[in-house]
């Protein structure tokens, strides 16, 4: 059982887990002397048990009350037992987890910016770990926040986590037997979430049960999109289900919808975690100014005629084709007059000649993105019956756009001077325009689609590192950590859905931004974002009511209805009766999340090396003071333990016993031999007094682990049962690959029902709790000199 002792190949070990196999029991051993970790199967190894009898070993008062401390603050039924690498422990940021150890399979992690969903989601996937070392994590994000994910997990919790990436599969296919697949060997393994969409990759994934799946940034994984699709073949085979994102719904109800359906087949929604910084008690100090700027006449005229051309076409065409198209350069002539230009110049291309078909499919690459490039395939729809009609409204448009200065490229320029060495970033929606911005600050940083994972990587470590100007879209930054240096943000242009903005500004305004965070956002006059998105933005930032206003009206101002708006002259009279689904949301922080921050707070704090064995009886001495009479201090150690295995809980009681000591004298053996009379004479009468006490102990956290068990076999069950669901098949005409296929496919699924059985079965015999209750340490309360 864990923290016995044993003898393998001749050395001492102690046992950190046992983990139970068809064929074998792997035993998680680690070195009694160096501390070095190893795994042994048996019975292909003998393992021999050490007995030890209780000795007394005398122990300075300092090591006593830091042992004391460590048991005090032992392992909880309902706590978490991972452990963090520093000492702070943030007790809104352990609620998810403490959630997920109490037996949830599926939670919404959807806290505002910059509040540690990533610290929430590794607490989850350490204490995972710490509960069965062979559990195997599989953690989804967009391509460019890997690294940071696989540092993050390293630098909070120890964890060491695998890039699993096209060069790591290959790596690993060609290392391991041909009926083993890389996915179920244990580990943590991040990957993007379009790499895990190929069909290739998403076969292999979901033919594996994983014990935790978690999706990053998961709003971009809604239905119907084909990452949906691939994340639910996914999550409906794992146990514990952990979503992560900032703005869980944008006014679209089927999507959201979907998002709380992932990983359940059932309508139950998922606990879900939504907590601003003045729930956690972190003040707003922020400043968001929102700045008109003054455009030329030139600008004016472009903007005029754009809106005429985009408004005819979305009256006349009902063809989503073209209102995406119009959407385009409307969003583009709002970057920058050079990006609608290039648009413009596109489409006409597209219009006049038919495409060309790629004589080859493109080379997948998972560190890449083209979200903030021009979208040029949308601007191929026709938009007027009329052709000829159209192509004189596109060049004249396009002479506009050519012929028209950049009002916001002048001030940002003329800005960015200004500020005389004080770090900034500056975000805009597409690439073009930011190259273009970038092309006059020498030595200025760029973070885009186009840059692969470790470009970016190193553009985010010298940027914190040297601050500097730093140039960005939202599809490279997002979920960056870049408030190390920087405070100041500027949004080139407002975009269409307004939360983008708390994204951007969430760069900076997160946990360890020691300054006040400034925000800049241009909006250019006389255009769509001054006359429409500019007073929705103003009143969203203005509400302060409560969280659920906030989150309502930014869900109502989506990318569609703004282009409704904006281009097909909607009227807003919607704003108000718009409201997100019904959905419960757990409290920001519960006192049970802040008793547990403590705990692991002390823990964190005593930990040392011991000297002596579990086993024994540690004895140490003080002088007697008014509030502690002279006797001895008994200590009592109660530990539960579920099924044979684990330890469970553990609990401390402490008895004074009024006897009269001798003077102290400093010998080791003195102490010894009073600690042995006070065990031989009190400690019967003191475990009668305890086992009440240890009853009722034992009856709580009996109650609260058959919860935790129901709920883990519950989960199991569900997954048991999808996994057997048979489909139809078709046979063949001239072979019978389709009978073969169909038939791995049912010795799989076989396979698969009997783990489910043998995890249901090992849960099943963890409701059975032995309880134990030793005698841990004696402290001498004598009249003379302290120890």
């Amino acid at each position: 059982m864990p923290g016995a002792e044993v003898v393998v190949r001749g050395a001492e070990w102690l046992v950190d887990a046992v983990v139970p196999h068809e064929d074998c029991t792997a035993l998680h051993l680690q070195h009694r002397g160096t501390g070095h970790p190893r795994v042994l199967l048996w019975p292909f190894d003998r393992v021999v048990r050490r007995e030890h009898t209780p000795r007394l070993r005398v122990v300075t008062l300092r090591q006593f009350w830091r042992r004391m401390t460590l048991a005090l603050h032992d392992v909880r039924v309902d706590g978490l037992r991972a452990r963090a690498l520093g000492a702070r422990v943030v007790a809104s940021q352990l609620a998810p987890a403490l959630a997920v150890a109490n037996g949830a399979s599926r939670v919404l992690l959807a806290d505002e910016v910059g509040l540690g969903k990533t610290v929430q989601a590794g607490w989850i996937v350490a204490d995972a770990g710490e509960r069965r070392p062979d559990s195997r994590v599989l953690i989804a994000v967009p391509a460019g926040l890997r690294r940071q994910w696989q540092a993050e997990l390293a630098a909070h919790f120890g964890l060491d986590a695998i890039l699993a990436d096209a060069a790591w599969l290959r790596r690993a296919f060609s290392d391991l037997p041909a009926d083993v697949t890389p996915w179920s060997l244990p580990g943590i393994y991040i990957t993007s979430i379009d790499f895990l969409k190929r069909a290739d990759v998403l076969h292999s994934v979901a033919s594996h049960t994983w014990d935790t799946l978690v999706v990053d940034e998961a709003h971009s994984a809604a239905a119907p999109t084909d990452r949906y699709a691939a994340l639910q073949r996914i999550a409906s085979r794992a146990r514990v289900v952990v979503l992560i994102t900032a703005t869980p719904f944008s006014g679209d109800g089927a999507a959201f919808a979907s998002l709380m359906r992932l990983g359940t087949s059932t309508n139950d929604a998922p606990l879900i975690f939504r907590r601003s910084r003045e729930d956690v008690g972190l003040a707003r100090a922020r400043r968001h100014r929102f700045t008109a700027v003054t455009i030329t006449a030139a600008e004016r005229r472009l903007q005029r005629l754009l809106e005429r051309y985009t408004r005819e076409v979305w009256i006349s065409s009902h063809d989503e084709g073209a209102r995406l198209a119009m959407t385009v350069l409307r969003k583009r002539a709002l970057s920058s007059p050079n990006a609608l230009a290039r648009s413009l110049d596109r489409r006409i291309a597209l219009l006049n000649a038919r495409p060309a078909v790629p004589c080859q499919m493109p080379l997948f690459d998972d560190e890449l993105t083209d979200d903030d490039d021009e979208p040029s395939a949308a601007l191929a729809a026709p938009g007027l019956e009329d052709p000829r009609r159209e192509h004189r409204w596109l060049a004249r448009l396009a002479a506009a756009a050519h012929a028209a200065p950049d009002s916001k490229e002048r001030y940002v320029r003329r800005l960015l001077h200004r500020l005389r060495g004080e770090p900034a970033i500056v975000f805009t929606e597409y690439r073009d325009t930011l190259h273009r911005l970038s092309d006059h600050f020498r030595g200025a940083l760029v973070l885009h689609g186009a840059i692969t994972a470790a470009e970016r990587a190193a553009a985010q470590a010298r940027f914190n590192a040297d601050g500097g100007l730093l140039f960005a879209t939202d599809a490279a930054s997002e979920g960056l950590n870049l408030q190390h240096r920087c405070r100041l943000v500027v949004s080139y242009e407002l975009p269409w859905n307004p939360a983008r903005l708390e994204q951007r500004i969430g760069r900076v305004d997160r946990i360890g931004q020691a300054r006040r965070v400034h925000a800049i956002t241009l909006v250019a006059r006389d255009t769509a974002e001054d006359l429409v998105i500019a007073n929705f933005a103003r009143r969203l930032g203005r509400v302060a009511a409560t969280l659920g206003e906030r989150d309502r009206l930014a869900a109502y101002l989506t990318e569609a209805r703004t282009a409704g708006i904006v281009v097909g002259g909607m009227r807003d009279s919607r704003l108000d009766a718009a409201a997100p689904p019904a959905i419960a949301i757990e409290p920001a922080v519960e006192p049970r999340a802040e008793a547990e921050a403590a705990r692991l707070e002390a823990r964190a704090r005593a930990v040392f090396a011991p000297t002596w064995r579990d086993s024994d009886v540690l004895v140490s001495s003080l002088r007697a003071r008014p509030t502690l009479e002279r006797g001895y201090v008994l200590v009592f150690e109660w530990s539960a333990v579920a099924g044979g295995g684990p330890t469970i809980d553990r609990h401390t009681w402490t008895l004074h016993v009024d006897a009269a000591v001798p003077k102290h004298r400093r010998a080791a053996a003195d102490a010894r031999a009073l600690a042995a009379r006070a065990i031989s004479e009190h400690e019967p009468d003191a475990r009668a007094r305890l086992a009440t006490v240890a009853a009722q102990r034992l009856a709580m956290v009996a109650g609260v682990h058959a919860g935790i068990i129901a709920r883990a076999i519950a989960r199991e069950a569900e997954l048991r049962d999808r996994d057997t669901a048979v489909q139809a098949v078709q046979p063949g005409l001239f072979d019978r690959r389709a009978v073969l296929a169909a038939g791995a496919q049912a010795a799989e699924r076989e396979s698969g029902r009997a783990d489910h059985d043998r995890r249901m079965a090992a849960r099943a015999r963890d409701q059975i709790i032995e309880s134990h209750l030793r005698l841990a340490a004696v402290l001498i309360i004598h009249a003379g000199d302290a120890a």
